[in-house]
């Protein structure tokens, strides 16, 4: 009996010790992650557009998740925080006034053009006399070799651009994608462009032949949270179409499309004024939630690091497009709501609570707009002032496991010394992005965006380099994902799903956040960043 008891005792010691062995991050389970991304990307969850039963069934999904983890919740006694949001409805506007030399001719809304507005909801626009230029394509395209705005003087005038790109034009496939469509042929880009350049209007040569009736005003309608109209506007007091008549009576006998195609285009005045009133109210679209959880640090639980990650997608599209109509979305954003979970479970498997507090924000909307992040970002329920960090997580890769991360935010933030030990512990590498800004402005279009206009350093790490088995197709598969299946029906769970880089991203990010938790740094922006004031301006009169 007494060697029996002895035994046990043994192996009791023996099973102690090799649970504190336990790496914490390896409390983050592949088998969990994918279990998380199979039922999150189901086709009964509908594709988990905001305001459908998909949200409903997504958003109690990960309640549901986060009470069995005995994460609190994070919203007082509850894990949810609603919102709603609105859209803008486009009223009609005036007839379009141009004064083109002594004369002054009029052009019927819907007939000869069309404009719309999303500057100040219930209140009218007023153009009056603002100067008009021609601006070629309005692009401003590097790695074409292109930029139409040069260093043009638009402030406070109304530029006019051709539709698509140049490409579309010479029929080149060398040149954007040739008759390909791209993003810097679209009226967003455009209206972005003009925007940064100083102008107040925007129209886009418009073919005669479409009318301007079959326009769905709503369609694009911008979206935003209510109380926030600001979030609605695109910055331009208006934008819209005109006719290729309207175009010859401003520029007559000019082939202004071939003027436009010249290597040496400079910007040139329509030597013409135009005036236009309109004006857009708010209707109510829908209402949402974010999900939050919450653990209270050990010694400081009034300072906090923040998770996020979105859970919403697309929803569905029409069955007439395809025998798949539902938008699965498993790496975008599944992935990342998997992720953060995981995480979350890693911190409850501590023997010891972090010193600061963890907030898990799953968020609605992020596909809409970034909206459920910039609800909370204005209403938070943890004071951004004593938030140390943002911590992203939005579509990592279904590929084996990458040395090499990329973090949106490196070489911005003092967060980099900690990410790069959280990254050593794992054998990883952070990619240097020598302070440039990642291209296709995705350090602006992520959940950590709303939070860093706020002064909030952020951190967003995708393993996306030199795969740890030196299997290098590995790599091209990211490549294909992004054009092959990003945001379309085919970005689903499957057999064979690979999690491996889904589970070291995670447990990057778990890391991350256990360097900050346990430290007292409060990380800042680097001197050069225009968001060190902000910050500075919040941390201390706030």
């Amino acid at each position: 009996m007494t060697k029996y008891l002895l035994f046990i005792i043994l192996f009791l010691c023996l099973f102690s010790c090799k649970q504190l062995d336990v790496k914490p991050e390896n409390h983050i389970r592949t088998q969990k992650v994918n279990a998380h991304i199979k039922i999150l990307a189901s086709d009964d969850f509908l594709g988990r557009k905001p305001g459908t039963l998909g949200e409903k069934k997504t958003t109690e999904y990960i309640k549901s998740q986060l009470e069995e983890l005995n994460v609190s919740p994070g919203y007082g006694d509850s894990y949810f925080q609603d919102f709603t949001i609105k859209k803008v409805k486009y009223l009609d506007c005036s007839d379009l006034k141009l004064s083109i030399g002594d004369e002054n001719n009029l052009y019927k809304f819907k007939k000869e053009f069309y404009a719309s507005t999303s500057f100040k909801l219930n209140e009218d626009v007023e153009i009056e006399n603002a100067e008009m230029v021609f601006a070629g394509f309005g692009i401003v395209a590097p790695n074409n070799n292109w930029d139409d705005y040069k260093d043009a003087d638009v402030k406070g005038k109304v530029v006019v651009v051709l539709n698509n790109d140049p490409g579309f034009y010479m029929d080149n496939p060398n040149l954007f994608r040739g008759k390909q469509p791209t993003f810097y042929g679209s009226l967003k880009y455009k209206k972005k462009e003009a925007f940064n350049k100083g102008a107040i209007g925007l129209l886009i040569v418009h073919d005669e032949l479409i009318g301007f009736d079959t326009f769905n005003s709503q369609k694009d309608a911008p979206l935003f949270v209510e109380g926030e109209e600001e979030l609605a506007s695109d910055g331009l007091q208006f934008s819209g179409y005109i006719t290729t008549s309207i175009m010859k009576d401003l520029m007559p006998n000019s082939d202004y499309e071939k003027n436009a195609l010249d290597e040496n285009f400079q910007i040139s005045s329509l030597n013409s004024k135009v005036s236009l009133s309109l004006k857009s109210t708010a209707t109510d679209f829908i209402k949402t939630k974010n999900v939050i959880g919450f653990i209270e640090g050990s010694e400081r639980p009034n300072e906090y690091v923040l998770y996020t990650a979105h859970w919403d997608h697309i929803g569905t599209r029409d069955a007439s497009l395809g025998k798949d109509s539902i938008y699965n979305g498993a790496v975008d954003n599944a992935s990342g709501t998997a992720m953060q979970l995981e995480v979350a479970n890693a911190f409850k498997k501590l023997n010891n609570r972090p010193k600061r507090s963890i907030v898990f924000l799953f968020t609605s909307a992020e596909e809409m707009g970034l909206l459920g992040a910039e609800y909370y970002a204005n209403h938070p329920v943890y004071p951004l002032n004593k938030t140390v960090c943002v911590i992203n997580a939005d579509a990592s890769f279904t590929v084996e496991r990458m040395k090499t991360v990329i973090n949106v935010i490196e070489g911005f933030t003092e967060m980099d010394t900690l990410v790069n030990i959280a990254a050593s512990k794992l054998g990883r590498e952070i990619y240097k992005g020598n302070g440039e800004m990642p291209p296709n402005n995705v350090f602006k279009r992520s959940d950590h965006y709303p939070f860093v206009k706020k002064g909030v350093p952020a951190v967003w790490n995708i393993g996306n380099f030199n795969p740890m088995n030196g299997d290098e197709t590995e790599t091209e598969k990211i490549g294909q994902f992004v054009r092959l299946h990003y945001h379309k029906v085919t970005d689903e769970y499957y057999e064979g799903f690979n999690s491996a880089n889904i589970v070291f991203d995670a447990q990057l990010n778990f890391l991350t956040g256990l360097e900050v938790a346990n430290s007292q740094l409060w990380p800042n922006w680097i001197p050069s960043s225009e968001y060190k004031a902000i910050r500075y301006k919040s941390i201390i009169y706030n």
